[in-house]
């Protein structure tokens, strides 16, 4: 089968057995062309997703070692004052200032 530019312009090569006979690879192809678009901007938004939720369990893992520490000297305060109260020592309610040093 010879391709000649008349058959092209015309139109007669789309209207050929070899095309039409085709027809559905060509459709399949497509089919599977947006289906793998589909699926890939589908893999982008769980991985957006995936990607937010590490960044907050990270962010409450902080928040939680925090609290930990928090309570672990509030008790341990607690249980000091506990103790020391028999003998007439009470812990200050005032919190603790900070003191600068500068050295020269």
């Amino acid at each position: 089968m010879k391709l000649h530019i008349k058959k092209v312009v015309q139109g007669d090569m789309l209207l050929g057995g070899w095309l039409r006979s085709n027809v559905l690879l060509g459709l399949f192809i497509v089919f599977l062309f947006v289906l793998y678009i589909t699926n890939r901007y589908n893999i982008e938004g769980t991985v957006k997703d995936i990607e937010k939720c590490s960044k907050d369990i990270k962010q409450l893992h902080r928040q939680h070692i925090m609290m930990k520490t928090r309570y672990q000297n509030s008790s341990m305060m607690l249980v000091l004052s506990e103790k020391l109260e028999p003998v007439g020592v009470s812990v200050s309610k005032e919190p603790i200032k900070e003191v600068i040093f500068i050295s020269k």
